[in-house]
This record gives C-alpha cells, sequence and structure tokens, in this order.
C-alpha cells in the first residue's frame, strides 16, 4: 500500500502506541548491587566441602595399605593477578608394601599451589565454579617441584579435589527474592514478578578481599501523586512512631550482636560510635518536616556504616562468615541502591521488611529485635564500658556518692522541683554549682588525667549545664512544674537526649532527679574527653587544653563524628554559633564568673547576684566591651499586624514584663522580639521572629538552643488576644 494512502487515524494510533511503549522503556531501570565473598567465607565453605571440619586436612592418596599418604590441611586463599590463588600444608610419606611390611621412598613436607578461576556456568546460573588452571608443589624453602613421582601423584588428586569446590548461591538470592519485594510497596504484582525475573548475577571476579560480582535486576519507576498527601491522622501517627521505633531497635540490636561476636576494643569502638551518631541524626532527622522521608535515609545510612564492620568481624572469626552474612550485606547494599534512585522507584520500609531484615542477622529465641525499650540495658553497657550514672546494684561499678549527698544535705531547701523564683536565684544557684562540682568529682575518680585536664572537665562539667538549660531541671507549664524537656527529647539540666542514650540511662530518674541528670549528663562528657578528645589530639592545636572542653561539647551536642565542629569552617552557621556561644560561657566559668548563668535566668534578682558577681571578679578590660546588637521589642499591636499563617519562635515566659524585658536585653541575636500578655494570666511570653514556614522556624531556633524554643503559627497567638 503506498505511503500516502495510510489511514491519517491509524498513524496517529500507532505514533500513540510507540510513545507509551518507549514511556515505558524509559520508566525502566537497570540496577547493578554489589555481591561479596570474602576470604574469610571462602575459606569457611572451603572447608566444609573438602576437608573435614574438625582437622582442617584431608587425605588425597588413599592406600589400602596404609603405607603411602599425601595429605592437604589448612588452606589458605588469597588473589594472585586476578586468580583465586589457594595455599594447603602438604606432607606425603610415599613407600611401597612388600611382604606387609613398608619400604619407605620419600617423606615431604611443603606446601600446594592452588591457581584457580571462579565462573558462571549457563545451566546453572546461581552457582559459581572454581576452574583450577595451574598448581604446583613448593618446599618449606619455597622451591617450586614441578617433576617426580611426588609431583604426578599430587596432581592427578589436587586438580579434582578443587574443581568440586562450589559457591552456591541459590538460598540467598532466593531469600533477596523474598527480601526486595517487602521495601517496594507501591508496585504492583506484575511489576515485582518482572524485577524478579530480571535477577541475575555477572561480572564473577576475583579482587584483594574476595570474590566481587554484581546482583543485576530491572526495576521500573512509579507514578507520585501531584499533590503533597494529607497530614498523618493520630492513628497513622501511632503506626509511623512504632515504625521509626522498630529502625531504632533492630540497629541497635545488630550493633549488640556483632559487638558480642568481637573481642577488639577496637572494632566495639567503632561500634559503638556508628550507635552514637545513628542516634544523633535520628533525633535530627525526625524534627525534620521536609523533603522526602528523611528517617528512612537515616536508617539506610547507618545501616550501611556496619558493613565494613562486619567485613572485619567475619575475617576475625571465620565462624562468623557465612552465607547468611553474605546474604545480609547483599541485602543492605540493595536498599542503600535502591534508595539513591530517587522517589519514583518507590522504595519504603516496612515493618514486615525489617523483620526480614532481622532474620537474616540472626534469630536469638525470647527476644524481640524490634522491640523498642527505654529501660537499661546491662548488656549494651557492658559491651561498651559505660556503666549507668546510678549503679548501686553493680558492685563493679559501686559509686561513693557521699559529695552529692553532702551538697544536698549542706542547704535548707531540696532541689526536687525546685523552679527558682527571682529573689531565690542566689541559693538555688549556689547548690546547683555544689552538685555540678560533686558530681564532677566523682567522675574524676575513674579517670586518668592530669591535674590540669581535671580542671578542665569541672568547667566543661559547669559550662555545658548553662548553655544546655542555665542551670534548669524544672520549669512551670500550665501552673505545674515539669521536668525541662525539648521536643527532641534533651531532658534537665544537662539535657541528656533520651533517644540518644536509650538503654544507657533511667528516664524517669534524668526526668525527676537533679543529681542523676548531672551525673549521667558528666559521664557522658568525661566519655567524649577521655575517648574522644584526648585520643584525638584536640589540645594539640592552636587554642590548647581549652580545646578539650570544646571538642567535647561539640560531640556533646552532636555527636562522635562531631569532636572537630568546633574548629571547622565548613561547620553550618547554626552549630558555629552554638560552639561560639558555648566556648564564651566557658570563658567566663574559666573567670570564676559561672554564677552569670544568672543572666538567662532572668528577673532582679537575677541582676542584682550578677551584679554582685561582677563585683568580685572585676577588671579592667570590662570597661571597653563590644556593644550589644540591636534588639526590637514589639507588644501586642505588631503581632495582630502579621501574617496569620507565619511562624514564630516562643523563647519563655516570666511573671513581669520587666522580667521579659530583660530576658531579652541580655540576648546576643538581633532582631524582631515580642512580648505579649498571655490571656487570663499574669505571666508575659516572649516570641521572635517571623517565618514563612515551619522549616525556616525550626532552622532559626537552633540559635535559641538553650531557651528550647516553641515553634507557634502567629494565628494562634492573635486568636488568643482577641
Amino acid at each position: 500500500m503506498p505511503i500516502n494512502n495510510i489511514n491519517p487515524k491509524l498513524c496517529r494510533l500507532l505514533a500513540t502506541v510507540i510513545l507509551l511503549l518507549a514511556g515505558q522503556l524509559l520508566q525502566a531501570k537497570t540496577i547493578k548491587v554489589p555481591l561479596q565473598a570474602d576470604f574469610p567465607l571462602l575459606r569457611q565453605l572451603l572447608v566444609n566441602q573438602l576437608f573435614n571440619n574438625d582437622t582442617q586436612s584431608t587425605e588425597l592418596l588413599h592406600d589400602p595399605s596404609g603405607c603411602s599418604e599425601i595429605v592437604l590441611s589448612d588452606p589458605r586463599l588469597s588473589e594472585t593477578d586476578r586468580h583465586l590463588r589457594i595455599d594447603s600444608r602438604l606432607h606425603a610419606r610415599l613407600a611401597v608394601n612388600m611382604l606387609n611390611r613398608c619400604m619407605p621412598l620419600m617423606t615431604w613436607d611443603g606446601y600446594a599451589r592452588v591457581i584457580s578461576d571462579p565462573v558462571i556456568k549457563a545451566d546453572n546460573p546461581r552457582m559459581v565454579y572454581l576452574q583450577v588452571i595451574d598448581s604446583h608443589l613448593l618446599s618449606t624453602d619455597n622451591e617450586i617441584l614441578t617433576s617426580g613421582p611426588l609431583w604426578d601423584r599430587a596432581r592427578e588428586h589436587i586438580h579434582p579435589l578443587f574443581n568440586r569446590f562450589r559457591l552456591d548461591l541459590t538460598s540467598s538470592l532466593d531469600e533477596l527474592q523474598r527480601f526486595i519485594p517487602l521495601f517496594l510497596p507501591k508496585h504492583s504484582q506484575e511489576q515485582i514478578q518482572a524485577m524478579l525475573s530480571s535477577l541475575q548475577l555477572s561480572d564473577i571476579q576475583v579482587m584483594a578481599d574476595g570474590i566481587h560480582g554484581d546482583l543485576n535486576f530491572t526495576i521500573e519507576t512509579i507514578a507520585l501523586p501531584e499533590r503533597p498527601e494529607r497530614p498523618l491522622t493520630e492513628q497513622e501517627q501511632l503506626l509511623w512512631q512504632q515504625k521509626w521505633q522498630s529502625m531504632d531497635a533492630l540497629l541497635t540490636h545488630a550493633i549488640k550482636h556483632y559487638a558480642a561476636a568481637t573481642e577488639l576494643a577496637e572494632l566495639r569502638q567503632t561500634l559503638f560510635d556508628i550507635l552514637l551518631d545513628a542516634r544523633y541524626r535520628l533525633v535530627t532527622a525526625l524534627a525534620q518536616e521536609q523533603g522526602e522521608d528523611p528517617v528512612r535515609h537515616w536508617f539506610i545510612q547507618s545501616w550501611a556504616q556496619l558493613i565494613p564492620v562486619l567485613h572485619q568481624i567475619s575475617a576475625e572469626n571465620p565462624r562468623h562468615a557465612t552465607l547468611g552474612l553474605l546474604t545480609l550485606i547483599t541485602a543492605s547494599d540493595a536498599l542503600q541502591t535502591l534508595d539513591k534512585l530517587g522517589p519514583t522507584f518507590g522504595l519504603d520500609i516496612s515493618m514486615d521488611g525489617l523483620r526480614r531484615l532481622a532474620r537474616l542477622l540472626n534469630e536469638t529465641p525470647g527476644i524481640d529485635p524490634l522491640q523498642y525499650d527505654e529501660t537499661l540495658d546491662p548488656e549494651l553497657m557492658r559491651l561498651f564500658r559505660f556503666p549507668p550514672a546510678n549503679a548501686d546494684n553493680d558492685s563493679h561499678y559501686r559509686i561513693n556518692l557521699w559529695p552529692i549527698r553532702e551538697a544536698l544535705a549542706a542547704v535548707d531547701r531540696p532541689l526536687a522541683e525546685w523552679v527558682a523564683k527571682p529573689g531565690e536565684l542566689r541559693p538555688y544557684l549556689n547548690k546547683i554549682k555544689k552538685l555540678l562540682l560533686a558530681s564532677a568529682e566523682r567522675e574524676l575518680r575513674q579517670a586518668q588525667l592530669t591535674g590540669a585536664q581535671q580542671d578542665i572537665f569541672r568547667k566543661l562539667v559547669m559550662t555545658t549545664a548553662w548553655q544546655e538549660s542555665c542551670w534548669r531541671q524544672y520549669v512551670v507549664e500550665n501552673d505545674k512544674i515539669v521536668p525541662l524537656r525539648s521536643s527532641t527529647g534533651d531532658t534537665g539540666i544537662m539535657q541528656v537526649n533520651e533517644r540518644v542514650w536509650r538503654g544507657f540511662v533511667d528516664v524517669h530518674k534524668l526526668r525527676w532527679e537533679v543529681a542523676y541528670n548531672i551525673q549521667s549528663g558528666s559521664r557522658i562528657l568525661l566519655n567524649y574527653l577521655t575517648r574522644y578528645a584526648l585520643k584525638q589530639g584536640e589540645h594539640k592545636h592552636r587554642g590548647g587544653l581549652d580545646n578539650l572542653a570544646r571538642a567535647s561539647y561539640s560531640a556533646y551536642n552532636g555527636g562522635p563524628g562531631q569532636v572537630r565542629r568546633y574548629r571547622s569552617n565548613k561547620a553550618p552557621k547554626a552549630q558555629r554559633i552554638i560552639d561560639q556561644s558555648f566556648h564564651k560561657k566557658y570563658q567566663s566559668v574559666k573567670q570564676g564568673k559561672e554564677l552569670a548563668v544568672a543572666e538567662c535566668l532572668g528577673g532582679k534578682g537575677a541582676h542584682l547576684l550578677l551584679a554582685q558577681e561582677r563585683k568580685k571578679t572585676a577588671s579592667p578590660s570590662l570597661k571597653h566591651s563590644r556593644p550589644k546588637a540591636k534588639q526590637l521589642i514589639h507588644r501586642e499591636s505588631w503581632i495582630k499586624r502579621q501574617n496569620k499563617n507565619h511562624f514564630t519562635l516562643q523563647l519563655a515566659v516570666f511573671s513581669s514584663y520587666k522580667a521579659a524585658k530583660s530576658f531579652i536585653s541580655q540576648q546576643k541575636i538581633p532582631g524582631n522580639y515580642a512580648i505579649y500578655r498571655q490571656p487570663g494570666k499574669a505571666q508575659y511570653a516572649i516570641i521572635y521572629g517571623r517565618y514563612s514556614n515551619r522549616q525556616k522556624a525550626s532552622k532559626e531556633g537552633r540559635l535559641f538552643k538553650s531557651s528550647k524554643p516553641w515553634i507557634r503559627r502567629i494565628g494562634d497567638i492573635q486568636v488568643a488576644l482577641e
């Protein structure tokens, strides 16, 4: 048929079909997941298949008379010119039977070396075979034996022996086929089946640490919703909380499992670092309300950090080198690869997926690896040498609390649930100071520090309590005294994070017992000072010994990976401001002005107390201090003029307008502050700034970390003022 006679409608239909098919092809992507069988795993499998497990030996020559024997033992694997080299000890005794007597011909001890290549055959693509390409014998002096009866007899048996070795990946790939779909809930059954059908191994080769290959499969994209999803219902919020708690629980369980599998202090310390850094990042991820599932990214990245440690532990202890570990590592790499593809590939972490991942790790009877538990975990503390702050029930970690008892007994009023009023600041702050120093002294008994380093630690404890809470354990909310807590779980005077230190601290005591909170924070600070700041030589940089305090606080605020943050020009602005604020307070404590903490508590009493302290420690340099940043203080009329859909930061509430104004005057951050009287109450609230969305307000709120700002919608305040 001539082209010009083709029906135009048919042309358009064909064009549409072609475009749709092309679109489907463009929406699919073939991904490669690394699959790596380390030498410890390969050796264990080799011994299991070809050698006696108990003796790690095998007899090559079976002489019925018993006169001759050739025995291979203790195989060792390595890489040579991209080939797999297997070196085994070889003991040979050749003799002949004459008149029922063995007449020796030769005895020889040395090594057998086999050179082979891993190959995949078309008839079984899930099996890796060994193909021997060369072999020779070596004496104990490394002389190569290439001829003679021993060479002939040994070679006759060595090649068939090692050609029988198989790396059977069938069970691992079957498990991965069950595992991956659990993390792709938005794909159809047809898409999942197509993906599983495409799964295959390729590019098997020998590298310096084992046999490497790729696990390939093709995955299709999914349609994304055009509009943002609606806010979660209360039930959905509960399910979401259960999910991230299960992620944290599983990660903790895995770290404990592998910490127990090694006796190397260095590897355990690495696992402790991974645990703490992961939990600090979880707190940050939970605070984010934008972007694509930051908690999922957190979990996958944290899990990926474990992989190098798992390789090291398997190399240290072959008992832990199993195909199950290979499957676990490959599954983790698959999640990381899928996560990097972006939202159009629909990766999600389901509870079923977490349970499957837990089973890949290990199954311990009576233990639910997804159980999120806030109680003390003795095994966690033992593995990471972190005894509890209150260890009366453990004689090994028993602590004499007499300095703290003395500090508490030396005052008239107990600190429990004491929110100091302006006129009570002097006795209150003196009590807190004694308690902080008593706690520091108790911790120092367990540390081997120089006198100068001990003095740094005392100042570090006092400054951290100032920076974190203005020496407050409690606040008043709705006419009730409650523990000082942030939205991210920082608690009490030392603002110890309940999520980060889960299992290491008693949450109830952390909230309601001042001494326990200070003990816990002091112990964490000592951990960062001795295990991190000192070991990494922070005091050897410009700034000297004081760097130990600054580095320890950076880690206390951001995790072990942030030890150097205080001296990094690349640190985010909000973090630099936090570290600078700490350093300024530390300098005050160093000059004996720790009671200047009264500045951030407000009130006339605080002003008088500060004046008295300054009078005691006055120096000429104070006369030439820099002018303070300009603060703009507004009233209710300014609040009513703002956009009701914008957000603001509520910083504090005071019993008088004068106290609120005094608080603002002490702030170092310039900008728009406002004071309004809370309806029906003789209380004055302070707000700061105006932001077009909650994310911007949250980011700016980090500048007021010690005040624990409350992000509020301006419209809600306007309604209350009407």
